[in-house]
């Protein structure tokens, strides 16, 4: 999914609807990623996340009903996820009536599926910091989950029947949920449905195409095709194995195999 240039359509659908998004939406999908991200090509480590609102320790405690529960593995907060030591940061960008909000990390970022399974698992202050803000901060009407898949739904609690105990039910409350979601993935389609009472919106995958092979694969390659057709050359046979056995450790192959 183009998660940015589809929030882009869907904040423009709204404007022309009559909702009020403060008449401040970016005029392109470059310029609505940059309100939320100070450097979008960041690629060697996370890029800057745009603050909207800094929730107090205080704040916290007294909104989330189960901030407590979350010391047993997270300490005190504000914790160390999404936080500057002293505040809880809750990231993303307000355009009137409309919050671009910025989902946090599972916070098992080596074992996701800890808190899936795990029955002493629990969400991080950050996470729940988050959450709490949608429903009693902004006061949202509606949540939109946008892209295949969040961690909302792999929270930990029961497979099935949420309770007021497990935290998919604690987290989302009572915020309708709708879910954009690839159609090729109705599994965890469902789970989202049922661990997160999610109203799924199907969109199309990107169409696939063959690849192929790309720089020194390539070359490697068409030498084994010529040395196919050539092993039984005894000088130019040999002279192409030892062309490939170079290429093949110049595409690392001799230690990626």
């Amino acid at each position: 999914l183009d998660v940015f240039g589809s929030i882009f359509s869907v904040l423009q659908k709204l404007e022309r609807e009559g909702y009020d998004l403060g008449g401040v939406i970016p005029e392109d999908i470059e310029g609505l990623q940059k309100s939320v991200l100070d450097d979008p090509e960041a690629s060697f480590s996370m890029a800057d996340l745009n603050v909207e609102y800094r929730m107090g320790v205080e704040e916290y405690e007294r909104l989330c009903p189960f901030a407590e529960e979350l010391r047993e593995n997270w300490g005190a907060p504000p914790g160390g996820l999404n936080t500057d030591g002293r505040d809880l940061l809750i990231y993303g960008k307000r355009f009137g009536n409309v919050f671009l909000g910025v989902q946090p990390t599972f916070g098992y970022e080596g074992d996701p599926m800890r808190l899936l399974f795990a029955k002493s698992a629990s969400p991080h202050h950050g996470f729940a910091a988050f959450y709490t803000y949608l429903e009693h901060v902004f006061k949202a009407d509606c949540l939109l989950h946008f892209g295949t898949h969040g961690s909302l739904e792999f929270m930990p609690g029961k497979q099935v029947g949420m309770s007021g105990s497990c935290y998919p039910d604690r987290l989302i409350s009572v915020l309708p949920n709708l879910y954009y979601y690839a159609a090729n993935n109705p599994s965890e389609a469902t789970i989202a449905k049922r661990r997160s009472y999610a109203s799924t919106i199907s969109y199309l995958t990107p169409p696939a195409e063959n690849a192929g092979l790309y720089k020194g694969l390539q070359e490697l390659s068409e030498l084994v095709k010529s040395y196919q057709q050539l092993r039984e050359n005894e000088q130019r046979g040999a002279t192409i194995v030892n062309t490939i056995v170079a290429t093949a450790r110049q595409c690392n192959l001799d230690k990626d195999i």
